[in-house]
């Protein structure tokens, strides 16, 4: 009988080839090694399969879909695959920061047996200058472990400051019912299943960065549309993620999450969402979120977002995003900042001293 993983590292992944090599690089370098790489290529039309080819690699099983599909569809087929007793999600474009992350990552879950494990990351902006942190859902400042069975609302609380959303370093165990699945959303599809692990066999988050996640463009797709920010059959993406929610707790519990994660994941971003999709779907999409939450209608915060993302013109609009974003990363730095840039470059160096065979493009990757 085959022993399984530990670990099955599972990674979407879509026209990110030299990316995806960086991010395997910094995996198949763990001091941890009792794990596999589900890699499930969403129709790549670059040279993916190559990449990951040339690594002749047992630890690696690769699998291509025929035909793009949503982006939670393509983690449900790498899941689909993987054999270990935990699965970590992780991005194509993203990488583990140490190389004791795996090691560090099972010591506690040996010691503490969590059914959801939350490791957190620091951003590299896009342009590869400058190393920040991501706040957005104001995540625990220390390591948190949450007992299993905890009230709902507590699993619920703590799966939202674990920062959920983001898709490397989300961690849980391999073992579901079968009604316990991804679902079709662009936010948080693994959310059925965290709040089924947490409830059930608790919960663990790390403070301490292991992971460096790449800051990259959303971009819109072929026929005009976004993922995200434009309604599907009528529909915001996320809605399937807050029916989840609305079956675990009450219906005052329920609002008050449904408004505020509305205003978080849209409202305060209308005038982002009007750069990328324009007024006409702006409107409508807007609509759909005052039909959810009729609290919205009286909400002076949504109709000034709101007014404010139609009135103003997109290049005014973009040069407010990009000043924000720019204060944003130089005001949120990460603690050790220069013993971290050290860490990455010399990251750098050992990717190219190892693999340097098998990269044409040895222009660097960090530029801080």
């Amino acid at each position: 009988m085959v022993k399984k993983p530990f670990f099955s590292i599972v990674i979407p992944t879509y026209n990110r080839a030299s990316e995806l090599r960086f991010a395997l690089f910094c995996i198949l370098r763990q001091s941890f090694s009792d794990f596999e790489i589900i890699i499930s290529d969403n129709c790549s039309i670059d040279n993916t399969k190559e990449v990951v080819g040339e690594l002749k690699n047992k630890k690696i099983r690769y699998f291509r879909s025929k035909k793009n599909v949503p982006y939670a569809i393509n983690a449900k087929n790498a899941m689909e695959h993987a054999t270990g007793e935990y699965i970590f999600l992780h991005s194509d474009d993203d990488f583990l920061l140490r190389k004791d992350s795996f090691l560090e990552i099972y010591k506690k879950i040996k010691k503490y047996n969590p059914g959801y494990i939350r490791a957190i990351y620091i951003c590299v902006s896009s342009d590869r200058k400058r190393i920040f942190n991501f706040r957005v859902n104001k995540p625990f400042t220390k390591n948190e472990y949450l007992p299993p069975f905890s009230e709902n609302e507590k699993v619920l609380s703590y799966i939202l400051n674990s920062d959920h959303f983001f898709i490397t370093g989300t961690i849980f165990k391999n073992n579901l019912p079968s009604n316990i699945k991804l679902i079709s959303s662009e936010h948080a599809p693994w959310m059925e299943i965290l709040f089924y692990v947490t409830k059930n066999f608790g919960a663990y988050f790390f403070a301490e960065p292991y992971i460096v996640a790449c800051w990259s463009t959303w971009r819109n797709k072929k026929n005009g549309s976004h993922p995200v920010y434009n309604l599907i059959k009528g529909r915001l993406e996320s809605e399937n993620y807050f029916s989840v929610v609305r079956k675990k707790i009450d219906s005052q519990a329920y609002s008050i999450f449904l408004h505020d994660q509305l205003m978080g994941m849209y409202v305060r971003l209308f005038p982002l969402i009007k750069i990328l999709v324009g007024n006409k779907d702006l409107l409508q999409f807007s609509a759909r979120i005052r039909f959810i939450d009729p609290a919205m209608e009286k909400s002076i915060i949504y109709w000034a977002y709101l007014i404010g993302a139609l009135i103003l013109p997109k290049w005014f609009l973009k040069i407010i995003k990009n000043t924000y974003l720019n204060l944003y990363i130089l005001l949120l730095k990460v603690d050790n900042e220069k013993q971290i840039a050290t860490r990455l470059k010399e990251l750098e160096r050992g990717y190219f001293h190892d693999w340097g065979k098998l990269i044409k493009n040895k222009s660097p990757i960090f530029k801080f």
